[in-house]
């Protein structure tokens, strides 16, 4: 923790008490158990780092693609919820702290006035009735926007049965906010809690959607993956209706971490639980196909309700259906471009913009390395 430390004791301007950076260092290491994975650097998760300064960094890339760094904290970890995924549940017996919002405005603005991170994204484990809990985190931002005339990015947990007078008020200093789903299903949620209601979620999501309307902030939610033995199959065909019916900005997935939890997975799931994080980075390949590359829940190749693990799902639906193949990339289409595997959105506008200037022959140069040109490769014709 000395190198942490280290940052603060460079802003003499706030005084940091060593019970400030106890609570700080504790509450912001608990902040992993709602890692989303959309940072990690390899599907295996190796990636998956707060920044090079420790725990209280993280590196994220945003619903518009932009990447960047948040200091990340627990407001408190002290939880009167049941969630049995969740290591901060209230049954169990470790040390509980809280923070105060005018601690965490602090400590937030001297990282920024550094330029260490760019952002702040604030959540909490639920310690209050959920409209106290608002409350505290709209102080915080209220401090950062008001007092300290922040601009930059704030993001906040919204916190499942908030009152929408208490979402809406949030929405007024936030960047982003998200409410997370959990679960693919009600039934799927009541195996984990009996305090949270998927009913209840949906509604507060559908606020958020209103919202958007009249404030701008992106709105996200984010999956338990593998908590509650469902398949991959039940999270694809809800992760395409909370775009499709509540224009998410973007859905993020977070592996259960086995042993953390108390809940009791059936043997099928617990002989996957080795592979939870390369299923998770499954679900993010194919959260890229339902969001950027035009294909729907219906066409993602499955086995038995779950994504092979060996293999793309892009690549696999290009296996299976040849008759697609090969693609001309002098005629083909912006839809059709994304079809062929080693070609995303950003080499298929190339390509669209160069056979404006000229009949294509060769396009590897059009690819930012051999790799994804060797795999576009066999399903591409001039």
């Amino acid at each position: 923790m000395l190198r942490q430390a280290s940052l603060f004791e460079k802003a003499p301007a706030v005084k940091i008490s060593p019970d400030f950076r106890k609570r700080l260092s504790l509450l912001s290491q608990d902040s992993r158990f709602d890692l989303a994975g959309s940072c990690a650097k390899d599907p295996l998760g190796q990636g998956r780092k707060r920044g090079p300064l420790g725990r209280w960094l993280y590196p994220v890339v945003l619903p518009n693609g932009r990447r960047m760094t948040l200091f990340r904290t627990l407001l408190s970890n002290q939880c009167f919820s049941d969630c049995a995924y969740c290591p901060l549940r209230q049954e169990r017996d470790f040390l509980r702290l809280s923070l105060r919002p005018e601690e965490i405005a602090d400590a937030f603005m001297s990282l920024w006035r550094r330029k260490i991170v760019h952002g702040l994204f604030l959540s909490s484990a639920i310690f209050a009735h959920p409209d106290k809990v608002m409350e505290e985190f709209i102080t915080v931002a209220r401090i950062l926007r008001e007092k300290e005339g922040f601009g930059g990015y704030i993001h906040l947990k919204v916190v499942p049965g908030a009152s929408e007078a208490a979402i809406e008020t949030a929405a007024k200093f936030a960047n982003a906010l998200s409410l997370n789903v959990e679960t693919s299903s009600p039934e799927r949620l009541a195996q984990l809690s009996q305090a949270k209601k998927f009913e209840k979620i949906w509604q507060g999501m559908n606020q958020l959607k209103k919202l958007k309307e009249r404030f701008l902030f992106s709105q996200t939610t984010q999956f338990i993956v593998g908590a509650a033995g469902e398949t991959d199959a039940e999270i694809i065909l809800q992760t395409e209706r909370l775009y499709r019916q509540l224009k998410l900005n973007r859905v993020y997935f977070s592996a259960y971490q086995p042993g953390l939890g108390k809940q009791d997975l059936p043997g099928e799931f617990l002989a996957r639980q080795n592979n939870f994080l390369l299923r998770e980075h499954r679900l993010y390949q194919v959260d890229f196909l339902l969001r950027k590359y035009g294909f729907s829940a219906r066409e993602i190749p499955l086995k038995n309700g779950f994504l092979p693990l060996e293999k793309d799902p892009k690549e696999l639906w290009a296996e299976s259906h040849p008759e697609f193949f090969p693609v001309n990339i002098n005629k083909a289409s912006y839809k059709e471009l994304l079809r062929v595997p080693g070609i995303g959105p950003t080499i298929a506008r190339r390509i669209l913009e160069a056979r404006k200037e000229s009949y294509l022959k060769n396009i590897s140069v059009l690819f930012p390395n051999k790799k994804l040109f060797q795999k576009a490769l066999p399903y591409i014709v001039t």
